[in-house]
């Protein structure tokens, strides 16, 4: 699973992150959607938080937010940024098919996905999914933006769909889909169409 994300950071080839940036506003409004439903920020997990991005980001917006990421370099570069921007965040090195409830806490109301579960395996995916349910609240909601499948090429992540969020997280419904703004991506990157699902338990 972490050899091709590692192999990416390495390099700098970050499209996830990108797509991530672009549709800044879009994902904005998402979390304002689960903050009036939720009645303001709460505790979240950013899964697959990369460089610490969004992870700074729901900080700032009063967020308790947890990053996770299975790359020592993605890690040390979310710590940097957490640490530079001043806000109270924590970010751990983990597996997100295998997350330490020690490590991560539990009782999450917002799950975010940048990017992580679109690149992973049928049976990575099902391990994530019931991971990532073991430490949320039972009302809880998640953003991921996700490839359209088929949509990438080459290195490219394989991308997911509404069908394989909910066959992963049992008990989890995707309640809303849109297009990731694209403007001033790479050909690749639109080709790729990313969207984000925006999903609730129970």
């Amino acid at each position: 699973m972490s050899t091709g994300y590692a192999i990416a950071y390495a390099l700098g080839i970050t499209p996830w992150e990108r797509a991530g940036e672009a549709g800044g506003d879009a994902l904005d409004k998402l979390i304002v959607r689960v903050e009036h439903e939720l009645g303001g920020p709460d505790r979240a997990l950013d899964l697959g938080c990369g460089s610490g991005l969004h992870t700074v980001a729901l900080a700032r917006r009063g967020w308790q937010v947890t990053g996770v990421d299975a790359i020592g370099k993605a890690v040390r570069s979310a710590q940097t940024r957490i640490a530079e921007s001043g806000v109270d965040a924590a970010v751990v090195r983990g597996d997100v098919t295998n997350l330490d409830p020690a490590q991560v806490g539990t009782g999450h109301r917002l799950l975010l996905d940048i990017g992580c579960f679109h690149g992973l395996s049928d049976e990575q995916r099902a391990r994530m999914g019931r991971s990532a349910s073991a430490v949320s609240a039972d009302d809880a909601w998640m953003i991921m933006l996700a490839f359209r499948p088929g949509g990438g090429r080459g290195p490219l992540p394989r991308g997911a769909d509404d069908s394989a969020i909910e066959s992963a997280f049992a008990g989890w419904r995707v309640v809303d889909a849109e297009p990731a703004p694209t403007d001033g991506m790479p050909k690749p990157l639109r080709k790729a169409a990313p969207m984000f699902y925006l999903a609730r338990r129970g």
